[in-house]
């Protein structure tokens, strides 16, 4: 082959390469991925926007009109290891019942992801979520689950968690929502829950007769102390705040207790309390048990079979097993007497159940 031949030969191969790299390098596009279509009824907090009076408290929030599931915009995370941005000052109540959180997310056919997470916190619950590998890992206080593999790449994927189980957050506020990828580009888009489960309703505040000693009503007296539960401001059996333990299912134990109380009673005084199940969920058994220094006394309510029970029910006053009436104030009052503590000064209080969420409010003792 002459000269010429072998730079004719030389210049073809050379381009022959050039196009090749050219089209390995350039071969992949990210798409517009088609938009899905959610079924009706979802409950959507974070959809174009955040909602009002939330905040970005960590990470930086991308927002994306190349990308959306619903609306016209989505945000992502992109970038190498682990990436995050959470949104705090939430205010989103997760409902009693068989919900689901929900939410959708788009990985990059062109740059995917090892993993995506998703961690939810309310006042008295942290919990995760993440598919792929658990290469961001665990963080201290905060109880994760695997929910498997992660989605096909280029197609928007609809994630749904269920609201009791795992995350174990029926009937609670969701204050705050983290979204984090280990390495790649993701999308997410219409974030809230599924629309199904049950609203407590607000009850109706009772008559409630006078001439009661009143320990406690929207507030506590005067060196007393709250062991369990929180202060409420969605029921009241009077004034404007009751008191309550968050719900944690069926199964879990929820206590209202005020100790370092003092309070005189008389010979022949009755004490009471005024409590409210939600009918949102099917309270299985009640116990109150009033403390006056080592000694102590109770009634109970329902049922302690099946198993899991209160405990302690031999030693109490059996009121019935008809339980409160849901989603109405309903007054448990008992004679001192009969429980062995007529005369007693009371030092403490507690109410207990299992099945449900139960309010309580307006504790005294009756002449």
């Amino acid at each position: 082959m002459n000269q010429s031949g072998r730079l004719t030969t030389l210049l073809v191969s050379l381009v022959f390469v050039v196009f090749s790299a050219a089209g390995a390098y350039g071969q992949c596009t990210t798409q517009f991925a088609s938009q899905p279509s959610p079924p009706g009824g979802d409950d959507i907090y974070i959809d174009d926007s955040l909602p009002s009076g939330a905040s970005v408290s960590s990470g930086s929030l991308n927002w994306d009109t190349g990308q959306y599931a619903t609306g016209s915009q989505s945000f992502y995370l992109q970038g190498s290891g682990t990436q995050t941005v959470e949104i705090s000052d939430l205010s989103q109540f997760h409902k009693f019942g068989s919900g689901k959180a929900v939410l959708y997310v788009l990985i990059d056919e062109c740059d995917t992801t090892a993993e995506i997470k998703v961690t939810y916190e309310t006042a008295y619950r942290k919990a995760a979520v993440y598919w792929g590998s658990n290469s961001i890992g665990a963080e201290a206080g905060i109880i994760q689950f695997s929910r498997g593999s992660l989605p096909s790449s280029g197609v928007w994927t609809r994630f749904e968690v269920g609201i009791g189980s795992p995350l174990s957050i029926r009937g609670q506020n969701l204050t705050k929502i983290k979204f984090q990828i280990y390495g790649g580009h993701v999308w997410f888009d219409h974030i809230g829950t599924d629309g199904a489960g049950c609203t407590p309703s607000t009850a109706s505040q009772p008559s409630i007769p006078g001439g009661a000693t009143v320990w406690i009503d929207d507030s506590l007296p005067s060196g007393a102390s709250m062991s369990y539960g929180d202060a409420w401001t969605s029921q009241a059996a009077s004034g404007s705040v009751s008191f309550a333990y968050p719900y944690f299912g069926q199964t879990a134990t929820g206590v209202v207790r005020v100790d370092d109380l003092n309070q005189s009673t008389s010979s022949g005084d009755d004490l009471f309390t005024y409590v409210m199940p939600t009918g949102c969920e099917t309270l299985k058994e009640l116990k109150v048990t009033w403390y006056a220094g080592s000694s102590s006394g109770c009634i109970w309510y329902g049922t302690n079979t099946p198993a899991p029970s209160l405990g302690g029910e031999s030693s109490c006053t059996f009121m019935g097993s008809t339980v409160p009436t849901a989603d109405t104030w309903s007054r448990l009052e008992i004679p001192a007497a009969t429980i062995g503590l007529d005369g007693a000064t009371i030092t403490g209080f507690k109410v207990e159940n299992i099945g449900s969420q139960v309010w309580v409010d307006y504790v005294g003792n009756q002449p």
